[in-house]
């Protein structure tokens, strides 16, 4: 039987946390550069958070040798805005899907995201999903997104000592840039629009599959002949 590697992005594909990642981002901003809306006209959707800082950083003059100790007080800050605040929600038939699938000795779910690890984990922990992800590839380090999701598939491989086809990888995203990177590297794309981007602004990217939601998660089955 085949072996289907699943790659999710989290923000707007697993989950909603509605603006908490950005109002952490914003205190721990604050509190260790004294500046108020630091990431101000930075763009975040889809994007590494090593670039979304290191572009606060730039646009306010600030130089910093070691982005690490941004993300360690971001972390505080995240595990204080989640705690306070009780509106992220796990977005419509990703809950199933994961539960569904889980114990399926021929699929395995990591995750492929611009979050900076520590993020990632707190995000996913906050609403009961981070056991679903032993591994993943996280946005603490200087990549392109494409080169996140090569270096996440090399490390599946050697962690599962699995050597996943091309063909039987999924990358699943809300954004142009999961469509972009997965074409990048040769593996599938799955578009979902629950994040900022519309099903039609998506379509224009060509995925090779494309989803308003996870609600018919059962369709994505058949699609990877899984039952």
């Amino acid at each position: 039987m085949k072996k289907i590697l699943l790659i999710w992005d989290i923000d707007g594909t697993l989950i909603n946390s509605m603006g908490s990642g950005r109002k952490a981002m914003e205190k721990a901003f604050f509190h260790k550069y004294n500046i108020e809306e630091g990431f101000k006209n930075v763009s975040m959707a889809g994007r590494l958070d090593w670039h979304i800082v290191r572009d606060a950083l730039n646009n306010n003059k600030i130089v910093e040798e070691n982005i690490n100790d941004f993300f360690n007080v971001y972390g505080k800050m995240l595990k204080e805005e989640l705690k306070n605040n009780s509106s992220p929600e796990i977005l419509p038939g990703i809950k199933e899907f994961l539960e569904y699938t889980y114990k399926n000795e021929n699929i395995y779910h990591v995750v492929g995201t611009g979050n900076c690890e520590i993020g990632a984990r707190l995000k996913l922990s906050h609403l009961g999903l981070n056991h679903y992800f032993e591994i993943g590839g996280f946005g603490d380090e200087d990549l392109e997104r494409w080169e996140l999701i090569d270096k996440v598939i090399d490390r599946a491989k050697k962690y599962y000592n699995i050597d996943f086809k091309k063909e039987d990888i999924y990358v699943i995203g809300d954004t142009p840039r999961d469509i972009k990177s997965s074409k990048k590297v040769g593996v599938k794309s799955v578009a979902v629009a629950t994040g900022p981007y519309g099903f039609d602004e998506l379509l224009k990217y060509k995925p090779d599959y494309i989803y308003h939601d996870f609600k018919d998660f059962r369709h994505f089955l058949e699609i990877m002949k899984i039952n």
